[in-house]
């Protein structure tokens, strides 16, 4: 979902399992993109730079120019930054083709889809793609909230169709959500695990969801920040909060790298599962756009409400996520976090966090918001029996304190 919010790749501490085998690369050596933004692109600068040809179908009119652009960007900015020489960007970009035909993705073993979130428009492309490739092709969505379900509706080949949701910048972050609808296959989701482990990747599976794992905790967050200046406070103080605890980015700042229209097309599909815990989200149309939110400070929320409600919201999530079997397990939930969304390295992961905080800090925190605020603080049903499990009530902890780095 565009940019994320957390430190530089480099600085994540999960990595890919060092004692796997290497995997071969597609056997064809070919693999198409269609749509070259921000992440399409970026994948392109990737599988090129691994040794496949990358085929980018930009079939809108200037797409190729806008593609050619955006690749050659990544390779400078590689070679500007010293992870290239400037032999092995020229050899990388030798291995992308971009084209306005479909026709051109012939002979692709894997066709990845990277447009825009609109169901319509992805249905369009896996159109065109069955259209001009083998039975054996697998469709790749680089969706970040629309179920796999939804896009493989009206596909001819739904057996083939699976999610690889991509984060920006796709050739340096290391996370890949998997998400397969209930008609892809077996040998679909074994050969994508493949691609994605030959990527040097980490993939996280993720039931087929409304916003899977990442997209659906991170919106949870913004909500809160949303809400709370709804409440009086400022949209700095939220982003300064924010950025106190470690985030580079506060929410607002996110929001509008990502851009609003982005955001309210993720929101339209994550909604529909969560959703009172991102109604608030539905105040940013017209008040954003106008530019009137968070102007004005009110009487507003705590200091100890600001610094923390975001974060542990997203908490909460993460074990509504659990509860759901959205993702396997706590060790999934804190991966996804940290590699996907950047969660800030002072504090560790998220579930590390909340044990150091205290789950029962947290738990009658969240009660004593659903009591001010309504149901959107319920605890989450794994945060609830991780509490009974609990003996002794933990210290309370200021707000000096929860942001602090451990």
């Amino acid at each position: 979902m565009g940019p994320t919010l957390g430190a530089s790749p480099g600085r994540l501490p999960f990595a890919p399992d060092p004692v796997r085998p290497a995997v071969p690369p597609p056997r064809t050596g070919r693999v198409a993109i269609v749509g070259a933004g921000a992440i399409g692109s970026g994948i392109a600068r990737l599988l090129s730079g691994l040794g496949a040809t990358a085929v980018v179908v930009a079939p809108r009119r200037g797409g190729v120019a806008r593609a050619t652009e955006r690749i050659h960007y990544w390779y400078a900015s590689d070679v500007r930054h010293g992870r290239l020489s400037a032999a092995e960007a020229d050899a990388g970009l030798r291995n992308v083709r971009v084209t306005a035909r479909y026709a051109d993705i012939e002979g692709a073993e894997f066709v990845i889809e990277s447009v825009p979130e609109e169901v319509a428009v992805k249905q369009e492309v896996l159109a065109a793609v069955e259209a001009h490739t083998s039975p054996a092709c697998i469709f790749a969505s680089n969706t970040s909230s629309i179920p796999l379900a939804d896009i493989a509706a009206k596909a001819s080949r739904p057996h083939n169709v699976i999610g690889t949701h991509y984060f920006w910048p796709a050739q340096r972050y290391q996370l890949v959500e998997i998400a397969r609808a209930a008609t892809t296959s077996e040998r679909t989701l074994q050969r994508t695990l493949d691609l994605i482990h030959w990527q040097g990747k980490v993939p996280l599976l993720v039931r087929d969801v409304p916003g899977f794992f990442t997209t659906r905790i991170l919106l949870v967050y913004l909500n809160e920040a949303v809400a709370l200046v709804t409440e009086g406070a400022s949209v700095d103080e939220v982003d300064n909060a924010m950025q106190a605890f470690g985030w580079p980015m506060g929410p607002f700042q996110l929001m509008d790298a990502i851009g609003l229209d982005t955001v309210r097309g993720v929101h339209h599909w994550v909604s529909r599962h969560v959703r009172d815990r991102v109604t608030h989200m539905e105040s940013l149309w017209p008040g954003l756009e106008a530019g009137l939110l968070g102007r004005e400070v009110g009487a507003g929320p705590t200091p100890f409400d600001i610094s923390v409600r975001p974060i542990w919201q997203m908490i909460n999530e993460i074990g509504h996520c659990l509860a759901e079997g959205v993702v396997a397990s706590a060790e999934d939930a804190d991966r996804g976090a940290v590699l996907g969304l950047g969660w800030p390295p002072v504090h560790q992961a998220p579930l590390a966090y909340a044990r150091w905080v205290g789950v029962r800090n947290i738990v009658e925190q969240l009660q004593a918001w659903a009591r001010q605020y309504g149901p959107r603080f319920a605890p989450s049903p794994v945060l609830s029996e991780w509490l009974a499990s609990v003996p002794e009530p933990g210290t309370r902890l200021s707000s000096a304190e929860v942001c602090a780095p451990r």
